[in-house]
């Protein structure tokens, strides 16, 4: 049985978005096969992994204006808090390969985007490590619908 235009549609954004989650809603319906479910991920992934990787970029160069211009205005020490702790512990215990992992599993393709850019925007080979991710799980869950649909 084949999907409909919508159906499609809607599972690209969804993949583009939410990729784990749209992978669990994949996984349950039946009428989808394990090679439709490989195309939709793997498209759906990395259209999200590319526009939000670029608009990223784009809020990260942002936010380093508006805090050039603040601290300009207000010298203060730095200090840090429980969240930028947490965010420089992720970053330096799992680096760029562990949040491009993470990111279709336990964040969303959105936030390990944003994440991926304000890190690691130096490092020519962000955007292609943060596509394996996806290229990576949509093997792994293409692979578990194949096995579960036998």
């Amino acid at each position: 049985m084949f999907l409909s235009f919508y159906e499609i549609f809607f599972l690209l954004v969804f993949s583009a978005t939410k990729f784990m989650a749209s992978a669990l809603y994949i996984l349950a319906i039946k009428r989808i096969s394990w090679t439709s479910t490989f195309l939709i991920l793997l498209i759906g992934g990395c259209l999200g992994i590319l526009v939000f990787y670029f608009l990223g970029s784009f809020i990260n160069q942002l936010i380093d204006r508006l805090l050039s211009r603040w601290k300009k205005d207000k010298l203060s020490a730095n200090k840090f808090s429980s969240s930028s702790r947490r965010i420089i512990n992720i970053k330096s215990k799992y680096g760029l390969i562990g949040i491009s992992l993470l990111t279709p599993l336990l964040f969303s393709i959105p936030l390990g985007c944003f994440f991926a850019t304000r890190f690691f925007k130096r490092s020519s080979q962000t955007l292609i490590i943060m596509l394996f991710g996806v290229v990576f799980w949509t093997v792994v869950l293409s692979f578990t619908k194949f096995v579960v649909s036998m």
